[in-house]
C-alpha cells in the first residue's frame, strides 16, 4: 500500500480507500471483471481529456469506455452515447477549438469513482453551439467525475464554466475572467 500511495502522490492523486468499501464491492463484480487499483482507473479517466483531446487519438475510447455510457452534461448530446458519439463530441470541440488543449488541476480517486478538475484552453475557429468562429482564445475551467466499472467508463458527469467561457469567446468584459 505505500508503493502505490507513493505513485499516487508523484501523480498529484489523492486516494480515499475504505476497505469495507473496497470489500463489499469485491463481491459485486462479475468473475470476468478486471480489478483495477485506484491509479490505474485514474489513468483510464484522464485518457478522457489527454489522449482524445491533447494527443487527439480519439481510438483509445473502445479501450476505455463500456459500450454505452452514460452522460450527464448540457450541450443537447444524447444522456446516453458509446465511443462513436463521444468522439463525435469531442470531435465537436476540437472542430471549435483546434488548438484545444486540458491540463489537470487536481484528481481525486475514491472506490469506482475519478474526479477530475481541469483547466482548457483554446482559440475559437470553428462553430461553438450557437456561436460562430470568433478568433478568440478562452480559458474555462471544468468538473468531470467518472464511474468505472471493470476497468471502464460508464458514467460520466460534466460540469464547465460556460459562462464565463462563452464570455471570452464574445468578447464581453467579466470580473470572473480567468486572469
Amino acid at each position: 500500500m505505500g508503493s502505490l500511495r507513493l505513485a499516487a502522490a508523484l501523480l498529484g492523486i489523492h486516494l480515499t480507500f475504505p476497505l469495507t468499501q473496497a470489500i463489499a464491492q469485491l463481491d459485486q463484480l462479475p468473475a470476468d471483471c478486471p480489478i483495477k487499483t485506484p491509479v490505474e482507473n485514474t489513468v483510464i479517466a484522464r485518457a478522457w481529456h489527454e489522449e482524445v483531446i491533447n494527443r487527439r487519438n480519439a481510438g483509445i475510447l473502445k479501450e476505455i469506455l463500456a459500450s454505452d455510457v452514460v452522460h450527464h452534461g448540457a450541450g443537447g448530446y444524447p444522456k446516453i452515447m458509446n465511443a462513436t458519439g463521444i468522439a463525435e463530441m469531442m470531435a465537436d470541440f476540437l472542430a471549435a477549438f483546434p488548438d484545444l488543449r486540458y491540463s489537470f488541476d487536481q484528481l481525486i480517486v475514491q472506490d469506482d469513482f475519478v474526479v477530475e478538475r481541469y483547466s482548457a484552453t483554446g482559440t475559437q475557429h470553428g462553430q461553438f453551439g450557437d456561436l460562430p468562429p470568433s478568433g478568440r482564445r478562452a480559458t474555462w475551467t471544468g468538473i468531470n467525475i467518472f464511474r468505472l466499472k471493470c476497468g471502464k467508463i460508464v458514467e460520466v458527469w460534466s460540469e464547465v464554466d460556460a459562462v464565463s467561457r462563452r464570455q471570452q469567446l464574445l468578447g464581453a468584459a467579466s470580473a470572473n475572467s480567468p486572469r
